[in-house]
């Protein structure tokens, strides 16, 4: 008799929770529709789907991400809603917007600042790997985290070339010259991540990784740091597109390569702690003043990850698309080169005449960087979530002029990529590499490579100076470059969290000739 009541109240209870959900939306999105009609903001175009859940774009970006064209997978996306550059999206139950309106990427980081915080699930899965760190954090967290690591960006730090120039001398030994003067094929993408992680280990911890070391001597897979630093990038690469599903997938091994990244950080604290019992004071000893701001030994190790993760591959990606445009633009390589000698002199075992100041002052070499980070943006996508009920000041309507209303809870994502090379925004020649366009524009909130407002990138400064001196020692050795195996049809993204040239196991791959050989 209880077992038939029940079979017949389990439906009918079923069904209840299925009518008040139904109508807890409906009752939202009234709510939503009033409020946003009350603030003047019009309505946004929601993207297709064919299958439930949008799962068949969630497939398709897969499929993109391991064809290597992410990035251009998201423009065709904006082409088919086009003209309008803002809509929503509803991917596996959730509604997002997406947009590459200028207005609304400066709404979001700056003007409206208060209004945003990092997405739900880039906050979750990003905090495995950096914790407290200042990408993984919001509000008042994130000061406090800001300000431990803002002296290791200090002016002082940053103009100090020196250690850099020691690893790009290894660097440079990794790259064998024939008799001919021009060097072996040799993968610039993989070498210069290389250069980075070792100078940055070195500068962060005071103990180098010798990745670069590890290449000449032909053991590169002893190196398990580097190699479990790569594998925790594209693992979390893959767990981003899975959104609010990203704990489904990697998470054994994203445990096992953490144990070796903070087994290489625990023992670098205890050789720095070591050092500073014996007197041996570096002139800033970032780990020293960690510990003595962090908690615990685990804040320190994810502060550590966080820089590393920041100054190893944003400035390896804009080492790599730099030689990448070189590659295809020999006009634009001469030109660099005769600039550079002309305001550094040639190349020497001993240089003395490559500074902050010049590199800040040498017009040309900023406007290539500048327009490889245009065409090439290294954070291609961004997103942040809504804390309040509020707007963003354009996209919405039947012209796209009405401002958009952004509940709360809403994920805002932006695509400096799509931004970037906007036809409307940068001309006609938008997807051609032309630094000459920088010598009188000054494009505000059409370029954000760096994001902008409270949280542009602490690390602005030092990734374009050591990008900027790698360059120029480049050019300085270097007197000619030749591309192998380059596909002009297209390019190859390999995006993880941030984006490099591919192909993944190629990269950058080219011959260069040392100058005057």
């Amino acid at each position: 008799m209880l077992s038939s009541k029940v079979q017949t109240l389990v439906p009918l209870a079923l069904l209840a929770l299925l009518v008040v959900n139904l109508i807890d939306r409906l009752v939202r999105r009234l709510r939503i529709h009033r409020k946003a009609k009350a603030l003047g903001c019009g309505p946004v175009p929601v993207e297709p789907t064919k299958w439930p859940l949008g799962i068949d774009m969630v497939l398709a970006g897969l499929r993109a991400d391991r064809e290597q064209r992410t990035p251009d997978f998201v423009v065709a996306r904006f082409n088919a809603m086009g003209p309008r550059y803002t809509w929503r999206i509803r991917i596996l139950g959730t509604e997002n917007l997406i947009t590459a309106e200028p207005k609304n990427v400066q709404a979001v980081l700056a003007t409206q600042f208060n209004d945003f915080i990092m997405g739900a699930a880039r906050r979750t899965n990003l905090k495995r790997v950096l914790g407290r760190s200042i990408f993984a954090v919001d509000g008042q967290a994130w000061h406090a985290a800001r300000e431990v690591v803002r002296p290791i960006f200090s002016r002082e730090n940053v103009s100090d070339l020196a250690l850099l120039e020691q690893h790009f001398r290894l660097m440079l030994q990794c790259m064998p010259v024939g008799g001919d003067g021009w060097t072996g094929p040799v993968n610039l993408a993989a070498l210069f991540p290389s250069l980075t992680i070792d100078s940055s280990t070195e500068l962060f911890l005071g103990k180098s990784t010798h990745s670069l070391l590890s290449k000449l001597r032909g053991r590169e897979e002893d190196n398990n740091f580097h190699a479990a630093f790569e594998r925790v990038q594209q693992l979390l690469g893959i767990r981003m597109r899975l959104r609010s599903f990203y704990w489904l997938y990697g998470n054994k091994e994203l445990e096992r390569c953490l144990k070796t990244l903070h087994k290489f950080v625990d023992k670098a604290m205890a050789e720095a702690a070591a050092e500073r019992e014996k007197g041996h004071n570096k002139k800033y000893d970032f780990l020293n003043t960690l510990v003595s701001r962090c908690s615990d030994r685990a804040e320190v190790r994810e502060h550590v990850l966080g820089l590393l993760a920041a100054g190893r591959d944003t400035t390896a990606s804009l080492m790599s698309w730099s030689f990448y445009c070189l590659i295809r633009n020999p006009r634009v390589f001469e030109k660099l080169r005769s600039v550079v000698i002309e305001t550094f002199g040639p190349y020497r075992e001993e240089q003395n005449e490559i500074t902050f100041e010049k590199l800040k002052g040498c017009s040309y070499l900023q406007h290539v960087m500048n327009e490889t980070l245009r065409l090439h943006s290294i954070v291609p996508f961004n997103s942040r979530c809504a804390v309040r009920d509020t707007n963003l000041p354009t996209g919405g309507g039947p012209d796209g002029t009405d401002p958009v209303f952004v509940p709360a809870g809403t994920e805002v994502n932006f695509s400096t990529h799509v931004l970037h090379r906007r036809h409307d925004l940068w001309g006609e020649d938008a997807n051609e590499f032309v630094p000459e366009r920088w010598e009188k524009r000054r494009p505000g909130w059409n370029y954000a490579p760096f994001n902008g407002g409270p949280r542009i990138c602490i690390g602005q400064q030092f990734a374009l100076t050591e990008a900027g001196y790698v360059i120029v020692r480049m050019l300085q050795k270097f007197e000619a470059i030749e591309g192998i195996d380059v596909d002009p049809s297209r390019d190859y993204h390999n995006f993880t969290i941030v984006c490099a040239p591919g192909p993944r196991k190629e990269g950058v791959k080219a011959r260069l000739k040392v100058a005057g050989a």
